[in-house]
């Protein structure tokens, strides 16, 4: 065989597996595409969407803690694909296949086969566990991005750092603490590469620029860490970042000149990538009510005691005791996969100060650096969706490290790769969140049922007890209110508005966010005095009450006719009194006051 013709046969060969891992990706996508649903974060999402679509404008009319880029896709996917939470999923699932072939390109090096099935591995451990249209899956897709330009764009190219800024504020105006942990570590990787190549030994009045970057992103990560998380998390997530920052305070060497490049031409791109938001913003004259809700409400949920209960160290434990009580083979794949799958993280790290210790040069260090600092998301609430919308980065940045310094691992990790995707798809994707941790980690999966001309605008299967309370309570709304009036969801249940195309009284449709304290509490009562919402629903479980929305909802009481009342919510005709009400509130149940959100089960995924 001439050269050429083995040149042809090795083509042909990774462009077959490319073709089928992309057939088995967008089948995956297709058949877990309309599985499940997070009902308040679908709801916030589209709720917010709508309302930029029918004409108001983010922030000033309409309240989101989230930054704005999101909004915006949401907003054209309702209007091309219609106004359901199912349109949501379809920008969803094409990131999710543009990412795929991301990753393939950035392993296609070490073999068609090894790309293939991190390839796949992308999908499976990530996107399928949580087909919600969250802000976390664009941010993972950007900063994928990121680390492909890292790699592939010579860094000579003049537009090699501003590029950079400006994914890295995408990344930001998707998620801004995401935007800060990937800006740490893509300034992090550039200092290091410079000083690695450059190898000069400067003076300190020549290069305290750069020891001062590193140092004040030292301080600041090692703040929120203190803050955000426990010692096990710490080892498990924070260790790597903040070790590399040390190790670069001490021992890069880059010159002043040089950082300010750096920082300079970052900065650039960063204003760049910023200027369509803000511009429209000034344009509509709603910059100080994006500033308001992206920044001081946005971080107040830096206040709330988040997920005190779920710790990532429990998942093996129940794991093991799923299959103490149901031995088999089906439960010991998936004992082990809750084993591995959390210490993706802790091996990425454990990799990376291994590989820059024996100073391998030729190797670029932006995947294993980027996913260290990308892991940090993780931390922010400790449950497998926060788990997984990092592993799939941290795992590779894993193979990135081995397969250069043993490539002849390639078979025992396409293995273990396939191992784990089988365990993921068949026990954990599509599964809906759930209350308790050993739920979690069963192997059972949940019944779903279609929603289909059963609930309007959802179009998604899910729980079979969601629906009939759905169901319910719509019925409800749609008898007792016509399609002018207010309706208010407290605390935070938009899709009740979006169902029901109701109009939402408030700016905000989360009164955590909306309503922080006791004055904003007598406007909101002024607001619902003034305009009459017709019905208003409470849902005394939920996640997000605090002592503001409670102090509402006395308001509501004895000012209300209870017409319904379930595990999923209360409703109430606001502006009858009658004796119901009194019966009504010795029933309620309890929900303990506290300016902190109580979380009577698993935190839902919207920080």
């Amino acid at each position: 065989m001439n050269e050429h013709t083995a040149g042809r046969s090795r083509s042909l060969s990774w462009i077959s597996v490319l073709v089928t891992v992309l057939l088995i990706n967008a089948g995956l996508l297709y058949w877990y595409h309309d599985r499940t649903w997070w009902e308040r974060d679908e709801g916030q999402l589209a709720h917010v969407a709508e309302r930029i679509l029918n004409g108001e404008v983010l922030h000033r009319d309409v309240q989101d803690v989230r930054p704005g880029y999101v909004n915006f896709i949401n907003a054209a996917a309702l209007y091309l694909f219609g106004p359901s939470l199912l349109s949501l999923r379809y920008p969803l699932a094409l990131i999710a296949l543009a990412q795929s072939v991301l990753v393939f390109f950035l392993f296609r090096s070490h073999g068609a086969i090894i790309a293939g099935t991190l390839s796949l591995s992308s999908v499976t451990l990530g996107v399928l566990h949580f087909l919600n249209p969250n802000h976390h899956w664009y941010a993972l897709f950007f900063t994928v991005l990121l680390i492909c330009h890292l790699i592939w764009t010579p860094r000579t190219n003049r537009w090699y750092l501003p590029l950079a800024g400006l994914l890295i504020v995408t990344v930001g105006l998707t998620r801004h603490l995401t935007g800060a942990f990937v800006g740490m570590g893509t300034l992090s990787f550039l200092l290091l590469t410079e000083s690695r190549e450059s190898g000069n030994n400067l003076p300190f009045h020549k290069q305290w620029m750069g020891q001062l970057l590193c140092g004040l992103m030292l301080a600041l990560l090692s703040f929120y860490l203190f803050r955000a998380t426990d010692i096990l998390a710490f080892l498990m997530f924070g260790l790597w970042p903040v070790g590399l920052l040390a190790w670069q305070l001490t021992t890069v060497a880059v010159s002043n000149n040089r950082t300010i490049h750096i920082f300079g031409e970052l900065s650039l791109g960063m204003v760049i990538g910023a200027l369509p938001l803000l511009a429209y913003h000034m344009v509509h004259g709603s910059l100080p009510a994006m500033i308001d809700d992206n920044i001081l409400r946005a971080f107040d949920v830096l206040n709330w005691n988040l997920g005190q209960e779920a710790k990532y160290w429990m998942l093996p434990l129940a794991a093991a005791v799923e299959f103490r009580n149901n031995p088999g083979v089906f439960s010991l794949l998936n004992a082990a996969y809750f084993l591995v799958v959390p210490l993706f993280a802790t091996l990425n790290g454990l990799l990376l100060f291994l590989v820059m210790h024996r100073r391998s040069r030729h190797l670029s260090l932006a995947l294993p650096i980027l996913a260290a600092f990308y892991g940090l998301v993780s931390l922010f609430i400790q449950i497998p969706i926060y788990l997984h919308w990092t592993a799939i980065l941290s795992l590779a940045g894993s193979l990135w490290v081995i397969l250069e310094l043993k490539p002849t691992w390639n078979v025992p990790l396409n293995v273990i790769l396939i191992i784990l995707s089988g365990v993921s798809v068949a026990f954990q994707a599509g599964v809906p969140i759930q209350g308790k941790i050993m739920d979690l980690v069963s192997t059972q999966k949940p019944e779903l049922f279609d929603s289909r001309h059963q609930l309007p605008k959802v179009d998604l299967w899910v729980r079979g007890d969601s629906l009939e309370a759905y169901k319910k309570v719509v019925r409800i709304i749609e008898e007792k209110t016509q399609q002018d009036d207010y309706l208010f969801a407290v605390p935070n249940n938009p899709e009740l508005y979006f169902m029901t195309e109701r109009r939402n009284p408030f700016r905000f449709a989360s009164t955590d966010h909306g309503v922080l304290n006791e004055i904003e509490v007598h406007q909101v009562i002024q607001t619902l005095e003034q305009l009459r919402p017709r019905i208003i629903t409470f849902s005394p479980g939920s996640q997000r009450n605090t002592t503001q929305s409670l102090a509402i909802m006395e308001h509501v009481r004895t000012h209300s006719q209870l017409l319904s009342q379930d595990p999923f919510f209360e409703v109430y005709l606001y502006g009858e009194e009658s004796r119901s009400t009194k019966k009504s509130e010795s029933a309620q149940v309890s929900v303990p006051p506290s300016r902190q959100p109580q979380y009577l089960s698993l935190p839902q995924a919207e920080g």
